[in-house]
């Protein structure tokens, strides 16, 4: 234990200098137990972790009093249950006492993953429905026999809605997919296709024969928790710009233990890189493991949700022309999102639609072959949207929205001698700075975003950097390599506003 510890210890002892051995006793001999989960206890207790205390220490002086648990295997209601009448830090007392009938042998992952379920369903919101509109729930699958059997494992009852109809879409399985799928005792269509179709066209596909008011695009290796369609439903019906509602998803159990029920999901943004596509969706908070704390589980308006849970109205759907059938199996949801976005819709993040989702089963190719339609996919979203894209980055920056990104907007400045420190310190305020004085250092990476010359003799055209980089010369020299040639740097944030 370290002495910043200790020193926790003893002030929270009032100085009671035997007091505060005692329970570094009990610290250190806890700590070498293993029996307190320092993640687990964070990640249950928000209340801890915005209180900035060591959580040992506040187990000890606080949490064993308001009935939190050191972990997830110690078996509390049973040693209580043993000892009703006991004063003491019950952990304490076991250690003291060694009696290994409280240690619960189970799997630690699955006691884990039990938690993260029970601790979900006392945050639903269980809404209550004058009428349930019809929800078209499309599954697309393909030799998925094993995913579909854990998908349907209780499957109405862990809707908490009683609506809806389910279109399975079965890309010629040679597994016994479709026998399984049509002995299920729910409301199921199945369309049966004699080749592999791609997610945009077999999923445009089932929303034209889909009868419900809401589509409910879900992938097949998707695990549900109680509670998931009443929430996505609820918060669709909120309010009338909010066409599309994603869902909290979750790794499930992984080789790489670390990564087990982990954040996977929660909300897309974008990122800028130096490849021939600069920008790069990505989903938000990614391995994130407190999986229940204030930044992953508010309900918040995001660019995009993963269309591997995604609710969305079908007529909004149906006027956007559904998933852009150029993409084959890539960015078909995230183009979307942007498409809903130019309208005015909302797509709403509701982390208490909570699941699991053991990734990418459905898709089968080769390498190559994966490789090859990655590329055809990302250069084409990139074409598509570059210009929007730029613009909506661009502004989120200038701004601080952190909608598109949450990445400030980064400027290099290429100095001379006759620097205006003003001017640095005015963009230092609000953005990120970096300041070259070497005109041989042409590396300006991915991050940057603006690059200001007051030097006509750095040779712009040779930078390592993004294809959008904004080149701007501060100089009375006319110079083709820059995107702006200006006297007075005073002009240049003007300027900046006026691209978006």
């Amino acid at each position: 234990m370290s002495k910043t510890s200790f020193f926790e210890i003893l002030k929270k002892s009032r100085f009671n200098y035997k007091k505060a051995c005692y329970y570094k006793k009990a610290y250190d001999k806890i700590s070498e137990s293993g029996l307190f989960d320092s993640t687990y206890y964070l990640q249950s207790y928000a209340d801890v972790k915005n209180s900035g205390m060591d959580p040992l220490v506040h187990y000890l002086f606080h949490g064993y009093k308001e009935g939190k648990l050191p972990s997830y295997y110690f078996n509390q209601e049973k040693y209580l249950t043993k000892h009703p009448n006991l004063n003491e830090n019950y952990l304490i007392h076991y250690l003291n006492n060694q009696n290994e009938e409280y240690i619960d042998k189970t799997n630690p992952l699955k006691l884990k993953k039990n938690k993260i379920i029970t601790t979900n369903k006392f945050l639903l919101n269980n809404f209550k429905f004058e009428n349930e509109p019809l929800i078209s729930i499309i599954i697309l699958n393909r030799d998925g026999l094993g995913y579909l059997k854990q998908l349907f494992n209780d499957f109405d009852k862990k809707t908490n809605y009683s609506n809806y109809e389910i279109i399975v879409v079965d890309n010629n399985s040679s597994d016994d997919s479709v026998n399984y799928v049509k002995s299920l005792n729910l409301p199921i269509k199945i369309i049966e296709n004699k080749e592999n179709k791609s997610f945009s066209k077999a999923n445009n596909e089932a929303s034209r024969i889909a009868s419900g008011e809401f589509l409910l695009f879900l992938n097949n290796d998707i695990e549900p928790t109680y509670g998931w369609l009443n929430e996505l439903v609820g918060v669709i019906k909120q309010e009338e710009k909010i066409k599309a509602v994603g869902a909290k998803l979750l790794f499930p159990e992984m080789e790489e233990s670390s990564r087990s029920f982990s954040i996977q999901h929660a909300g897309i943004k974008f990122r800028e890189e130096i490849t021939p596509y600069v920008y790069g969706p990505y989903h938000e908070e990614m391995f994130n493991k407190l999986i229940f704390n204030k930044n992953v589980n508010t309900k918040k308006e995001v660019i995009g949700c993963t269309a591997a849970c995604l609710l969305v109205d079908k007529m909004v759907f149906k006027q956007l022309n559904g998933f852009d059938e150029n993409y084959v199996y890539g960015y078909e949801d995230v183009d979307f999102a942007l498409k809903m976005n130019e309208k005015g819709y909302k797509t709403i993040y509701n982390p208490q639609a909570l699941l699991f989702h053991h990734e990418s089963v459905t898709r089968k190719e080769n390498i190559d072959e994966k490789n090859r339609l990655n590329h055809e996919n990302i250069m084409y979203f990139y074409n598509k949207w570059k210009n929007k894209l730029f613009k909506n980055l661009l502004n989120d920056k200038l701004k601080q929205n952190n909608f598109f990104t949450d990445k400030k907007l980064f400027f290099t400045i290429i100095a001379n001698g006759k620097l205006n420190e003003d001017f640095v310190k005015y963009l230092n305020k609000k953005y990120n700075i970096k300041v070259i004085t070497d005109l041989s250092d042409l590396y300006l990476g991915s991050n940057c975003d603006v690059v200001i010359s007051f030097n006509d003799n750095y040779e712009i055209s040779k930078t390592f950097a993004r294809k959008n980089l904004i080149k701007i010369l501060v100089s009375n020299k006319c110079n083709d390599d820059y995107d702006f040639v200006l006297e007075d740097e005073n002009k240049i944030m003007k300027i900046l506003e006026g691209m978006v």
